[in-house]
Parts: C-alpha cells; sequence; structure tokens
C-alpha cells in the first residue's frame, strides 16, 4: 500500500479512545455493562482443548497486524499465521484443495459455493460481542440457507474513476470504458465476472440469468475493448493506482480506495462516476473452515476484528468501509464522506450488490475471459 497522509486521523483517533473508554467501564461493571459473565470463562474453557493457533487465508496487505488490533492485543501467546488468495477464485480452490486455514476471506457472489460444499460451518453469533454493531443488511449477505455462515467485514463501491482533465464532462454510464476517445488510458480490472457484470449493466442483462448469446455478445465487445486499454489491472495500489497518480491512466473500472488515494495527494484531478446503471457494491466476508480444530478461537478472531481499531483502521489505511456502523458513523474526514457517499442517503438505493451465481456460470465467465485475454 502507498503512504498515507495520515496513518491515524483525529477521528478515529477520537473514537478508539471513546470506544476504549466505555469497554473500560464495562470490564469493571459499571452501569453500561451488557456483557454476559460466562462467555470469557467458556471461551477460556474452550480454548484450552484448541490448539492456540490460527491459520488465515487472506488477501495481501490484509496480514497486517492494523486490521487484528484488538485480538494481537487481546492474545499475544497466539500464534497467527496467513496464506494468501490473489482472486476469490483461487481462494475457493485453495480450500477446496489442501489449505489449512481455519478462517478465510473472500468477496460476495461466492457464498454457495463454500456452503454446497460442505467448507464451512456456521458462525454462533451469541458469541460474538460486536456482532449489534453490523446493519442487518450487511449480516445478510452472510448468510445462506437462513442460517449466518460469515461473518462481513470490509465492503465498497466499484465504479469508474476519471480524470477530469481528460474527459469533457461527467461520465454517466458504464459503456464509458468502451470509449474510443480514451485510447490507450483506459484501464480494466483483471476479471472475467467483472467484466460480464459491467457488460449486464450497460446492455440491461439479468446478471444471474445470462445467456448463452449474450455471454458470446459480451465476449466479443470485450475483444474489440481490449486495444484501449492501457492493460488489465491486477492490484489496486500495485498496477492501478501508481498510474492513476502519474496521469497515464485516465478512464478505469475502480474500487473507491484509489479514488480517496488520488483525492488526499491530489496528484490529479479526478471524480467517481455514479452512473444511470448504478455502482457496484461489494462485502468482504469471512468464514471460518468446517475444518478447524480452533473454533472459539476463530470466532474470537472475527469478533475482535470488528472492533473499532481493526474496523477504524480498515477506513483509514486502506480508505475500505468496514461492517462496524459505529465506525462509519463517526468519520468525519471530508475526503472520506466523499469516498464512501456519505452525505448521499440515497446511494444505496441506486447501487448493484454483487449477487450469487452458479459454479457453472462462474466457470463460463472466466474461460471467456481467458479468451479475450489470449485474442
Amino acid at each position: 500500500m502507498p503512504a498515507r497522509p495520515s496513518r491515524f486521523p483525529a477521528w478515529l483517533i477520537a473514537f478508539v479512545s471513546a470506544a476504549l473508554l466505555l469497554a473500560a467501564c464495562q470490564s469493571q461493571g459499571g452501569p453500561s455493562s451488557s456483557a454476559d459473565p460466562s462467555a470469557g470463562a467458556e471461551s477460556a474453557a474452550a480454548s484450552v482443548s484448541e490448539p492456540n493457533a490460527l491459520t488465515v487465508l487472506e488477501w495481501s496487505g490484509y496480514e497486517a497486524e492494523d486490521y487484528w488490533t484488538e485480538f494481537k492485543a487481546a492474545s499475544p501467546d497466539t500464534k497467527v499465521d496467513f496464506q494468501f488468495g490473489i482472486s476469490d477464485s483461487d481462494i475457493l480452490s485453495l480450500m477446496e484443495g489442501d489449505s489449512t486455514a481455519d478462517i478465510f476471506h473472500f468477496y460476495t457472489g461466492w457464498q454457495q459455493f463454500y456452503v454446497d460444499e460442505g467448507l464451512v460451518q456456521e458462525i454462533d453469533t451469541s458469541k460474538l460481542t460486536n456482532w449489534d454493531k453490523v446493519p442487518d443488511s450487511f449480516k445478510a449477505m452472510g448468510q445462506v440457507n437462513g442460517k449466518q455462515y460469515f461473518l462481513p467485514w470490509d465492503w465498497g463501491f466499484t465504479s469508474i474513476l476519471y480524470n477530469t482533465d481528460h474527459v469533457n464532462g461527467e461520465i454517466t454510464n458504464w459503456d464509458a470504458l468502451f470509449d474510443d476517445a480514451y485510447a490507450k488510458h483506459i484501464s480494466m480490472w483483471d476479471d472475467g465476472p467483472a467484466a460480464v457484470t459491467t457488460s449486464a449493466y450497460i446492455h440491461g442483462y439479468d446478471e444471474t440469468a445470462i445467456t448463452d448469446d449474450q455471454l458470446a455478445s459480451i465476449e466479443a465487445e470485450w475483444k474489440a475493448q481490449k486495444p484501449l486499454n492501457l492493460h488489465y489491472w491486477t492490484g489496486e495500489y500495485v498496477d492501478f493506482c501508481p498510474e492513476v497518480q502519474s496521469g497515464d491512466i485516465w478512464v478505469a473500472y475502480a474500487w473507491q480506495g484509489c479514488y480517496a488515494t488520488v483525492l488526499y495527494d491530489e496528484s490529479q484531478p479526478i471524480a467517481y462516476a455514479n452512473p444511470k446503471e448504478g455502482r457496484n457494491s461489494w462485502v468482504g466476508l469471512y468464514g471460518i473452515s468446517s475444518k478447524t480444530e480452533s473454533y472459539n478461537l476463530a470466532l474470537k478472531f472475527l469478533d475482535d476484528k470488528l472492533g473499532a481499531t481493526s474496523c477504524g483502521n480498515a477506513v483509514a489505511l486502506f480508505y475500505y468501509g468496514c461492517a462496524n456502523q459505529e465506525v462509519m458513523d463517526a468519520i468525519t474526514d471530508p475526503v472520506l464522506i466523499q469516498a464512501f457517499g456519505i452525505d448521499d442517503p440515497t446511494i444505496l438505493e441506486h447501487t448493484n450488490f454483487t449477487p450469487p451465481v452458479t459454479a457453472d456460470q462462474r466457470k463460463a465467465w472466466t474461460d471467456m475471459w481467458a479468451r479475450v485475454k489470449a485474442e
């Protein structure tokens, strides 16, 4: 990740300080305490018979202790190791294979696969002290067949990021990614399902019911679009945002993290589109492996990730939203307010959340993208 202008912004320091003060009052049995005194004993008893170690299958960057601060402080003797995936399909393949992960992190659209294949077990939310801070809409993202299999954590938008020095007027449609006026200054994310989603928005297709003819049309239009790209990007802060900052990329499929980064450093004049078809939104979910021998320790790790500091760091350092609504409500930084659209109470009403699709659909879309890249 690139250096940030303010590692610990004032709003986060103030919020975390207040949260720590409240926690201290609760631990002393003050009037605001609502903790179940048996919960700690139950967890401690369970941990005696469990290995005092966890392996987390993660995305690069999230292994930093900034994103599991509370757990590190409360469990300094617990060994935490990390494995890494580079895409949702890669993470699923690792979990289907020989991954020893107790906990895994993926994004919306893939929930059903883990449940159908028996790779995940239910989360006992009665043991989560921070669960009441998570909005019901996010909780629902982690439910399959009415059961809570996943814990929501990070979230954000996908839209079109554009350089206002090189784009005349406002971008209002996803088809800007196909505009030859920006040839060799466009960058699409290197992901087949994302390409299908983008085309579905443009043409009004039902993303969950793409026909063979529609997929063939989508493949043809992305093959025609390919020469317009500077390159397909793979890592937001690796081969994408630096080229937005340099001015080489003018129009791109983008998450809001790079948008906030460039707003802060003012390296380029940029905007983040609100397409008439709607933005896309994604939610990061954590699951507990069905093979773990450290279930209660895994629960503790996930509960602590929802804590004020760990969640606050996801917002302040990665510029991603976090499922602890108290953290989001505490944001006062004008750049983050702009990046998350906090000042627009209707923004989620015209946002498209990634729907679940079948394994056959995912494979068809991934194969399609491989053919586009090979063209």
